[in-house]
Formats: structure tokens, sequence, C-alpha cells
């Protein structure tokens, strides 16, 4: 007995011993990764709160092509945490985006259009607008702070006049394997905030951010019936009742609409059945009708509308046709986009209706007003003034 309680004795000192051994190592690799984090992301986030993401983790890297610069109008840093030997996971990401003061500075370019639907990743092909493939942006509060869809986070300041920067962006991420949970969320605009107040401070923006809202409703990727639309795309839902649908579409996708937020959007979209009833009509006054498998798969009906307030309304641009400017102060049409323009509170606004490739020729007669509606609608609700309408004539053809 004495013999097994020496055994026992020496096994528990040395495994007390181990245990010491590597609290001290993980200690040291979790100082070497704040450090790590400090200087990649250049101090604008604080490193403990990026290692507790996920669970909380210890050990980083950091992508070596990417490296916060608080002066530069562009740059990000990424981290990645360290798994077995020889991997690493993506875990966080910042970008950092600078506004010049003189805006004809900015020399950024900014794609409007995209593709909300995809057949080839949709999970079911069968009803390829049933799920986006990504939500819109919901306002952190009632936008002043900035905004968040499913896998980000923007927080913007905006300076005072008088300084070299008008505003500063900043845009968190989190890359993990499901999907963000609520405290996730509340957490990366706890980071993106940060970041955007730390930066201004060092580039001399004097700037009052609000703080994170307590309620942050989860974002939806998923279409509900436009018949009962609200948020950003109330307008809709009242245009279609009064109008009547017709060809117009069945299906929106919306977010809470912010009265200070610097983009808000909002997506509609036709069931298969919605165009399964339209097209013997559209085919029978078409002199070249597109293919309905098509609409149904490849090409799927749509539109979208955006409001873009401030900064974020500069370098835009149309598709890759034309590649024309969407600047603010005009009006017009481009490669199936559409857009108008106001003053928001002292900030420019553009305001753009995207359409997908058949369903412009499809809703023709009904694109103008629905425009209209829409443009009226944002610019009653932010107080906007000084709006600008596309010509008749820019409806009538693409």
């Amino acid at each position: 007995m004495n013999a097994v309680f020496c055994v026992v004795a020496v096994v528990g000192i040395g495994l007390s011993v181990w245990a010491v051994v590597m609290q001290v190592i993980d200690l040291r690799a979790r100082s070497e990764s704040r450090g790590r984090i400090e200087a990649g992301c250049g101090g604008l986030v604080d490193s403990d709160r990026v290692l507790a993401l996920h669970g909380g983790i210890d050990r980083v890297e950091m992508s070596d092509r990417y490296r916060i610069t608080t002066g530069r109008r562009d740059s990000s840093c990424v981290v990645y945490r360290v798994g077995d030997p020889g991997t690493t996971y993506g875990h966080f990401s910042l970008d950092l985006t600078l506004s010049p003061s003189n805006p004809n500075a900015d020399e950024r370019l900014v794609k409007v259009d995209h593709e909300p639907f995809d057949y080839f990743t949709s999970e079911n092909r069968d009803d390829v607008t049933a799920v986006a493939q990504y939500s819109p942006p919901y306002p952190l509060g009632d936008g002043t702070l900035g905004e968040y869809d499913a896998d980000t986070v923007t927080a913007r300041a905006v300076c005072e006049d008088g300084g070299r920067i008008s505003s500063v962006e900043a845009e968190v991420a989190a890359w993990h394997d499901g999907p963000l949970t609520s405290e996730d969320r509340r957490e990366l605009s706890g980071l993106a905030r940060q970041a955007a107040e730390r930066a201004a401070a060092k580039n001399g923006c004097r700037a009052r951010l609000p703080e994170v809202p307590s309620a942050l409703p989860r974002p939806r990727t998923a279409l509900g019936p436009a018949a009962e639309a609200g948020g950003t795309c109330a307008w809709y839902r009242r245009h279609a009742a009064v109008q009547g649908r017709g060809e117009l579409p069945d299906r929106a996708l919306a977010a809470p609409a912010g009265k200070a937020s610097a983009h808000d959007s909002c997506l509609l979209a036709m069931s298969p059945e919605g165009t399964e009833r339209i097209w013997p009509a559209y085919e029978k006054r078409s002199s070249r009708p597109k293919d309905l498998d098509e609409a149904l798969t490849l090409r799927p009906l749509w539109l979208q509308t955006d409001t873009l307030v401030g900064d974020v309304t500069r370098g835009l641009r149309t598709g890759a046709a034309n590649r024309k400017p969407v600047s603010s102060g005009t009006a017009g049409s481009a490669d199936g986009t559409w857009w108008a323009s106001s003053v928001c509170v002292g900030k420019p606004a553009l305001h753009l209706m995207q359409v997908s490739f058949s369903y412009g020729d499809i809703l023709r007669d009904r694109l103008e007003p629905l425009f209209r509606a829409y443009v009226e609608d944002a610019t009653e609700r932010r107080g906007c003034t000084g709006v600008t309408f596309p010509e008749a004539s820019d409806f009538a053809g693409r």
C-alpha cells in the first residue's frame, strides 16, 4: 500500500506540474495572440473581445496580406484561429474605410448590380426565389450607428464638418461554421462600434456614436407573401393593393425600416406559380419572349430597391455592360438599373431599382409608377427634398 501511495503521489505531482506548464503555455499563447491582433488590426479592437468570439480561443495567426493602417482610406485585418498543428481557420475580420471630405478625391468603385438568387446553390431548385443568398441590411437602432446582416456588422462615425475626412466605416465579420447567435451579433456590433470610434479619434474625426441597441432581430433570407410585407417593403404592399398586382411580384424580403439608415433595401420576386400564371399573356404580346424554364431556374423574375444616404453613395457604377456612373444629384437608367436622387437631412441620397433581365420586358408599362411609388415613400419617410426622377423615356426600353 505504501508503494501504491508513493506512485499515486508521484503521478499527482507530475500531473500538477504538467497542468501548471500547460497553463503557462496557454497564457503565453494568449498574450502573443493579443499582441498579434493589436498590431494587425491597428489597435482598433479589444483583442480579448476578439479572442472571446465563438466560445473563446487562445491561439491566433494574422493574415500576412492584410493589415489595418488607420490613415489609409481602405485597409483590413483578418484573424485566424489555430487548430491542430499546421491548420488555421477563419475567425474574425475588420474592414476600415475612410471617406475624404472632398468627394471628388474618393476613388472607390462599387457595382450596384448583384444576383440575389442562384439556381446552382439553391437548396430547392424547384423554387429558386424562396430563399435569397443574402439578407437585406438591418438598422442598428434607427440606423444612425450603422447596419448589419446575416454575416457582418457595419458601424459608421459621421464626422463634424471641417476635418480631413467626412466619415469612418468599420465592417466586422465573425467566421464560423454555423449561423451567428444573438450574442455573437451583439458582440460584433460592439467591436464594430469600437473600431469606428477609435479610428475616428486617430484621424481627427469628431463624431458621437450611439450605443449598440439592446434588440438585434435575426436577419431573414426567406421571402414571404408580398401582401403581408412590412418594414422596407411596406411601400410595395400599399402600391400593389391600390394598383393591382398583375405581373408584379408576389414575394418580398424586407428589413426593419431605420429612419436614419445609410442603406435600406427591399427584395421582391415572383414565385414559380406566379411566373407560370403571367407567362401566357407575356408570350402573346412579346415578339421575342424569353424561355419559361429559364425564368423558373437560371433567370428568375425579381427586382430590388435600395436607398443609400451619405458617403455610401460614392463611386457607384451599373453593371458590366456600360459601367455607367450612378451619381448623387442625377437620375437615369442603364443595365437594368433605374435611379433617382435627393437630399436627406443635408446628405446626398440615391434611390435605386434593379430589375432582372427578363422581368424588365414583362413589367415595362409598370416600371415608372412602381419606381415613383418607391422613391416617394422613401423620401417622405426620411424627410428628403430636391428629388430628381428619371425621364419617362428612361422607362421605355432597356
